[in-house]
């Protein structure tokens, strides 16, 4: 039987590219989708600046105009599925109006540098879409791989309001940091937006995000030394005690194939 895996990220390659994370979800997707028993599917926000027609985006029947509950009322949401280019990588695109269209290549700051405030309400927003999609779409992955900040509600999403869901119950989910950085704070307003109890009114989405996770793999590259990063930060590094992980080495010049082998083995595992 297939291995059934949900790859969510806010940028893959060549679609949206700001950090090395675009080049990491394309390399490794494309890898793993080469496995006979992989089931592997993408899902990342749809952008106002990404073209529908260079990529032939199409719409999916049982994904359009679904109606999802947020706390200010129901939202009507649409998803379009593409293909990487040049693959036959499957890859769903979350459009949103208000959150996703108005962004520009920056994706999380504006022009002028600054940060975008409503970030975790955006990816607050795309996190439960994503589980709300994988039900509608009548696929149950096994496994869910979140990256990064952006991400960082989904697995605390799945574990706190979704734990009693027959459907959802055995879904894993994989956790792989690829930053440690400001963007990591949210306001306990997102919280609210999406039907969680905040702890705070300012909160690192990522230490809890490591504590909900199945698994954690840290994104260990030249540039950034993470996994330094990490152990310096005492919040993240006691969370991540109770959670399975890995130290993942990406050099300048990375190994793909061989990047992906050591995910494969450990996907396997879960």
């Amino acid at each position: 039987m297939a291995k059934k895996i949900f790859y969510l990220s806010s940028e893959v390659e060549p679609f949206s590219s700001t950090y090395s994370l675009s080049q990491f979800s394309q390399k490794v997707c494309s890898k793993l989708h080469n496995i006979p028993d992989f089931d592997i599917r993408l899902n990342q926000p749809k952008y106002g600046y990404i073209s529908e027609r260079k990529y032939i985006l199409r719409e999916v029947i049982r994904l359009r105009d679904m109606l999802i509950d947020f706390s200010n009322g129901q939202d009507s949401v649409n998803l379009k599925s593409a293909f990487i280019p040049n693959t036959r990588v499957q890859i769903y695109f979350t459009e949103s109006e208000k959150h996703f269209k108005p962004t520009i290549e920056l994706l999380y700051k504006s022009k002028n540098g600054r940060v975008h405030k409503n970030n975790d309400f955006r990816f607050a927003f795309f996190s439960k879409v994503a589980l709300e999609t994988i039900k509608r779409l009548f696929w149950q992955p096994d496994i869910i791989i979140c990256n990064d900040w952006q991400l960082s509600f989904l697995p605390i999403l799945l574990k706190n309001n979704y734990k009693d869901n027959e459907y959802y119950k055995n879904i894993k989910t994989v956790f792989i940091l690829h930053s440690i950085n400001e963007h990591r704070y949210y306001s306990d307003l997102s919280y609210q937006y999406i039907g969680l109890d905040a702890p705070s009114s300012k909160i690192d989405n990522l230490e809890l995000a490591i504590k909900y996770s199945d698994y954690l793999i840290v994104i260990d590259d030249e540039k950034n030394d993470m996994s330094k990063l990490f152990k310096k930060n005492k919040n993240l590094f006691n969370a991540h005690k109770k959670t399975k992980t890995t130290f993942l080495k990406v050099s300048s010049k990375p190994n793909w194939s061989e990047i992906s082998k050591k995910i494969e083995t450990l996907l396997r595992k879960i």
